[in-house]
């Protein structure tokens, strides 16, 4: 038994074919310039929170060499505990 089916039908077929084909190659499209954009600036935030983590560490450093005091001892508590990403309350 042979299955045949009409032009008419090839075609709508390979019309369907070739939209999905479409719209899966504008999906790569944008998902390849979606990770181009973030890239980037994230590279920039990453920058920017080792320069601001180096800060913390030297005000950190001087606070806890130059003052003695119970607000400092916590404060640099909550530092350490805020860069190992962790809740220091």
């Amino acid at each position: 038994m042979s299955r045949w089916i009409t032009i008419e039908a090839a075609e709508l077929a390979v019309k369907a074919l070739e939209e999905e084909n479409a719209r899966l190659k504008a999906e790569v499209e944008r998902i390849v310039a979606f990770g181009t954009h973030t890239i980037i600036p994230n590279k920039k935030l990453q920058a920017q929170v080792e320069r601001l983590t180096k800060a913390g560490d030297n005000l950190e450093r001087v606070l806890t060499t130059k003052v003695a005091s119970y607000e400092v001892a916590n404060a640099s508590h909550e530092w350490h505990a805020a860069k190992d990403g962790k809740d220091a309350r």
